[in-house]
Parts: structure tokens; sequence; C-alpha cells
């Protein structure tokens, strides 16, 4: 008998868990669905946020045809200067991944803001950009530019150390740039501009 009792009393308690599972189950229908990412997608936003860390102004895309394109921010000249070694980071990336067949195009790319993506900056900022990045090519510690909000300009050297000739090749830097700025500005837009060494260090 109290065999019976205790098999009865365990059928009861899988019932009462079933239809409490049941009823908790909302249907399929109401179930929001979220966004999909496919691997391509995936493998693209890897890819932008490698080359972000050494560049700004880099978008990252796929065509029709099959082809990956990267975008850069930067005159024709600029652009030449840093292919080769942004098709060596992207080769590197996607190797094993579902880019890897991809030929790898280049194009030119409009300034952007890096507060709202989708908000042109202008051709001001396009021109200034420009000739700033001409100006430092004059100098062979320069490696990248950074431009933040529109009026900081962080600038990416192989200066090595913090000693007094790092720092005076850090003010040559930031005066060329300052000349730049005031020969192509006519808004009294305050600039700030950090000259960092190689150890990524503020030397300026």
């Amino acid at each position: 008998m109290g065999l019976v009792t205790g098999l009865l009393l365990v059928i009861i308690a899988i019932i009462i868990l079933f239809n409490k599972f049941v009823d908790g189950n909302i249907p399929e229908g109401n179930i929001e669905k979220g966004p999909i990412i496919t691997k391509e997608e995936l493998n693209l936003s890897l890819l932008k946020d490698k080359l972000l860390e050494k560049y700004v102004g880099i978008d990252v895309k796929t065509s029709a045809e099959k082809e990956l394109v990267i975008q850069i921010v930067g005159g024709e000249e600029y652009v030449q200067s840093v292919k080769k070694d942004i098709e060596s980071i992207v080769k590197n990336t996607i190797k094993t991944s579902t880019l890897k067949d991809y030929p790898i195009v280049f194009e030119r790319w409009e300034f952007t803001s890096l507060i709202d993506g989708n908000k042109a900056m202008g051709n001001d900022i396009n021109l200034l950009m420009e000739d700033i990045i001409k100006g430092l090519q004059a100098f062979d510690v320069y490696e990248y530019l950074i431009l933040e909000n529109r009026t900081t300009f962080t600038i990416q050297t192989t200066i090595k150390g913090a000693n007094d000739e790092a720092l005076q090749l850090a003010t040559k830097m930031e005066d060329t740039i300052k000349k730049i700025v005031q020969t192509n500005v006519t808004q009294n837009d305050s600039y700030v501009i950090h000259i960092l060494n190689v150890q990524r260090e503020k030397i300026n």
C-alpha cells in the first residue's frame, strides 16, 4: 500500500511540474526574434576592430561581387602610403575566416564624425585632415593620426622615450599642425594636440 501511494505521489508531482512547464511557455508567435548575425558580418566586425587598433577612418564591407572593400579616410597620397600595411593586416586577420578568398579592393572614403558615424564632417575637415597628414609625413617618426570630436588631434609616432630630443621633435610636429590649422580654419574652435611616443605616452 505504501509503495502504491508513493508511486501515485511521484506521478502527481510529475504531472504538476509538466503543467507548470507548459503554462510557462510563451507561444512561438509571441517570441521576439533578435537579429541574426552571419559569419561574414561577424568576420567583418572583427576585421574592422583589428584595423582600428592602428588606423583611424577605416571601414570594411563586402560587395555584390564578393570583394572585400577597405575604405580609407584621407588624401590619395595618404591612402597609397598605408595600403601595403593595411593589406598585410587584412590578409593576416582573414586567413582562416569566410573572407579569406575575397579579393581585396581599396577605396578612398569621406571623413565621418567619430561621434556620429553617419554624419559627414564636411569639406573643411576633409581638407584640414589631408593637409595635416601631408605636413606630418615630412617627419620620419609619424605613424598615424586620430581625430576625436572634430577638435582633438592625437598623433602616434615611433619616437622612443621622453627625453629632450623627443620633446623637441614633438614640439616641431605640434607647431606644424598649429600652422596648418591656423591657415585652414576660420572658426574659433579650440584644438587640442597630443603627440604620443612609441610607448603611447604624451610627450608634448
